[in-house]
C-alpha cells in the first residue's frame, strides 16, 4: 500500500508545534473516535503507545526516534531546524510506521509532514485499498484542527 503524506504550514515556532503534534494526548481531540494510552509526559524513545479507534481497532506503536527541532529558522540560518518522531506499528492489525516531521520555515512558522506507511495483517489485507485514503483524510483533518486550535490561541 502506498504511504500517505499530509502536510500543513502552521503559524507557530517549530519547537512549540513539534511539542503539540507529538503530545499524543492531543490526538484524542484531533482524530475522531480514538483513545490514546501513552505516558503523560514528553515522549521518549522506547515509549509504547496504544491508539484504539471506534472502540475496536487497536494500533500498537513503539516510538523509535524522537528528535526535537533545535533553534529557530531565520534568514541567516543555513539549515532550518527539523524535528522528527517515528513510530513503528506493531499490530495487531496495522504494521509499518508513522512519522511526524516538523520543519521551521521562520521564527513563527513551521510545516508539519505526517506520513503513514502501513499495511494490514492477514486476513485484513484486502481492505488496504480503503485504509490508505482514510489515513490521508484522518491526518489532514488532524492537522487542520491543530492549525485552527493554534490560530485561536
Amino acid at each position: 500500500m502506498p504511504a500517505t503524506v499530509t502536510s500543513r504550514v502552521i503559524g507557530l515556532d517549530a519547537s512549540a508545534l513539534f511539542d503539540r503534534v507529538t503530545a499524543l494526548a492531543n490526538h484524542e481531540r484531533l482524530i475522531p473516535l480514538t483513545r490514546i494510552c501513552a505516558p503523560a509526559r514528553r515522549p521518549r524513545v522506547g515509549d509504547r503507545v496504544v491508539a484504539t479507534s471506534a472502540g475496536v481497532l487497536r494500533d500498537v506503536m513503539l516510538l523509535t526516534h524522537y528528535e526535537r527541532p533545535d533553534g529557530v529558522a531565520g534568514e541567516s540560518a543555513a539549515v532550518a531546524p527539523v524535528g522528527r518522531a517515528v513510530y513503528r506499528k506493531l499490530g495487531p492489525v496495522l504494521l509499518g510506521s508513522a512519522e511526524i516531521v516538523v520543519t521551521a520555515l521562520g521564527p513563527a512558522t513551521a510545516r508539519v509532514d505526517w506520513t503513514e506507511d502501513v499495511r494490514l495483517v492477514a486476513p485484513w489485507r484486502p481492505a488496504e485499498a480503503l485504509v490508505c485514503p482514510l489515513l490521508g483524510l484522518m491526518t489532514a483533518r488532524a492537522l487542520r484542527l491543530l492549525a485552527e486550535a493554534t490560530e485561536r490561541g
